[in-house]
């Protein structure tokens, strides 16, 4: 616990000042590293609690195949979204407008899926784009990857698991109905 408040005690007030002292370069992007990286004793601290957590913490057997399922479950839940990103610009934007496109029914229920405050802060992250702009294809390339990302990162581990374990049986049925 004391090591804990102490190091929290040294690294908060660092890690601020140093933020104050690169907000010009942080605001205009300049500023390309972490607040603790630097040759500071707070950096050596915090290099050192890593290598020790590396070495007694994250390689334990039991976190090590909890990442790997992490990984495979996220891994897994971005295949299944994929068809989205796969979309033209003009046919995802017919399907935000329509919400169901008859020609597209796999990226339609997909699209169905996404909870509804996910959807409505990428109409409105879009929306605010200029349609004429030349980068505005990449930025609304740039806001359906986000909005992905946000509604898998706001599952909950168990949600995450049924969503996954419902396309691994069903991938399964493919494979086994190939004959294989």
């Amino acid at each position: 616990m004391y090591l804990r408040v102490n190091t929290l005690n040294k690294l908060v007030p660092y890690a601020a000042r140093r933020f104050i002292d690169n907000l010009p370069a942080i605001f205009t992007g300049d500023f390309n590293h972490a607040l603790l990286e630097d040759d500071s004793d707070c950096s050596q601290l915090l290099e050192l609690y890593k290598n020790v957590a590396m070495k007694q913490v994250f390689s334990h057997p039991d976190v090590e195949q909890l990442e790997l399922q992490g990984y495979r479950v996220i891994s897994g839940l971005l295949d299944i979204y994929q068809p989205l990103l796969k979309l033209s610009l003009e046919d995802f934007s017919e399907l935000v407008a329509q919400e169901r496109v008859r020609r597209l029914p796999i990226a339609s229920r997909l699209y169905q899926k996404l909870s509804t405050r996910h959807r409505l802060a990428y109409v409105e992250a879009v929306n605010k784009l200029a349609r004429t702009a030349p980068e505005f294809a990449l930025m609304e390339y740039y806001y359906r990857c986000r909005l992905i990302q946000d509604y898998i990162s706001g599952m909950t581990d168990l949600y995450a698991w049924m969503n996954i374990g419902d396309s691994w049986r069903w991938n399964r049925l493919e494979f086994c109905k190939d004959g294989q």
